[in-house]
């Protein structure tokens, strides 16, 4: 049965914790939040039996374009909410929306619709943007439109900033392209996470961004230059300066098995974020930012044959870095919880089931399918 009063207890669960799973315990939830992990009384709470099940903390995907991959700009209360459930399907209780280069007009118009979202719907999973650039390098464009691709300009932007204050969580930009550290001082001055991708930077252009606040770099080995051992460049500072972080796409296809084994013992368990970099809805055939994209044999990819972001579920992730990396189960959920949590400086209120942080909740099974998505105490 759904829950449907303020009070829920979870009875029976392996409660997985960031550093272990403790077996047959209850949660209890109140009015949206967890009030404890452990042995109360059940008087008074509605009861959600997941005996057999793991019951873990939400996932997070701070990189998923969904329905943002082409329609950005004209999206409306209804297609977001469709948005909110195909994620939710996949155990996602938070994610950031996705753009990819875009004009500011668009990006403008992307604000707006995420800004009157979440004021209508305080509850979503929908916790805000990220802007994939268009700030970036023409030179790993990626799946990127260059057509949309240029320096930052603080006029152009000023609009854009202004209504998406609060709402516009992250932006991927590249700190060596011309204006890059102006940008770098507009986004922390503003609380907008910088991440680095889709850049050619230096080891030391990276180690001077990083010393300014860009400390999380996009999409691990995609869209940036492959490592050298005389200019370690992105890769390199990514994985040896000790307070970056670095997200992936574990889907077996964009970074091979053995090269995600590599990041995870090089930055260790709590480092690494998963990302899906999901794209489109299901369809076959669809635009990205301008550029046709076709789906084939769960790879998407641009007419040229580049990959166009993956088709994978952030709990397809969460399973396949058990097997890729050989890491535990609480080490993989917490790459997809509590990590990007703290990227994101949110790890007060969500990434684990801690007494006062939000009750936001997958519970699956032992092949991680997901059975159950709480979002703030709602079965969603």
């Amino acid at each position: 049965m759904l829950p449907t009063s303020n009070k829920l207890c979870i009875i029976n669960g392996d409660v997985v914790l960031p550093g272990r799973v403790e077996r047959d315990k209850a949660l209890f939830i109140n009015n949206g939040k967890i009030s404890s992990v452990g042995r109360a009384s059940l008087r008074g709470y509605e009861i959600l039996n997941a005996k057999g099940l793991f019951v873990s903390p939400g996932f997070i995907d701070i990189h998923v374009h969904g329905l943002f991959a082409d329609r950005a700009g004209d999206l409306n209360s209804s297609d977001l909410k469709e948005m909110c459930g195909r994620l939710a399907r996949h155990g996602v209780t938070g994610f950031l929306a996705t753009t990819v280069s875009s004009p500011p007009s668009m990006l403008l118009k992307t604000a707006k619709a995420v800004k009157n979202f979440i004021k209508d719907n305080p509850d979503t999973n929908l916790l805000g943007i990220h802007f994939e650039g268009p700030f970036v390098n023409p030179r790993v464009s990626g799946a990127q439109n260059r057509k949309y691709i240029c320096p930052f300009s603080h006029s152009a932007m000023k609009d854009v900033f202004s209504e998406g204050k609060g709402i516009i969580k992250a932006m991927t930009f590249a700190p060596e392209v011309k204006n890059g550290m102006r940008l770098l001082k507009a986004l922390t001055g503003r609380g907008i996470k910088p991440f680095i991708g889709h850049s050619t930077a230096g080891y030391r252009e990276v180690e001077a961004a990083a010393g300014k606040g860009a400390t999380h770099v996009t999409h691990l080995f995609n869209a940036m230059p492959a490592f050298h051992h005389r200019e370690p460049g992105l890769i390199g500072a990514a994985l040896t300066i000790d307070n970056m972080t670095a997200d992936i796409i574990a889907d077996g296809i964009h970074v091979d098995p053995a090269t995600i084994k590599l990041a995870v013992e090089a930055k260790g368990a709590d480092k690494v974020i998963l990302i899906s970099d999901g794209i489109g809805d299901g369809r076959k055939v669809f635009m990205l930012g301008g550029l046709k994209v076709r789906v084939r044999s769960k790879k998407a990819r641009l007419e040229n044959g580049k990959l166009a972001g993956s088709v994978i579920g952030l709990d397809d992730a969460v399973k396949n870095m058990i097997k890729f990396a050989g890491v535990s189960l609480p080490e993989a959920v917490r790459m997809a919880s509590l990590n990007p949590a703290r990227v994101l400086g949110i790890e007060k209120e969500k990434g684990s089931l801690e007494a006062g942080k939000d009750a936001d909740i997958v519970i699956f099974d032992k092949d991680l399918k997901v059975k159950h998505t709480i979002v703030k105490g709602n079965m969603v």
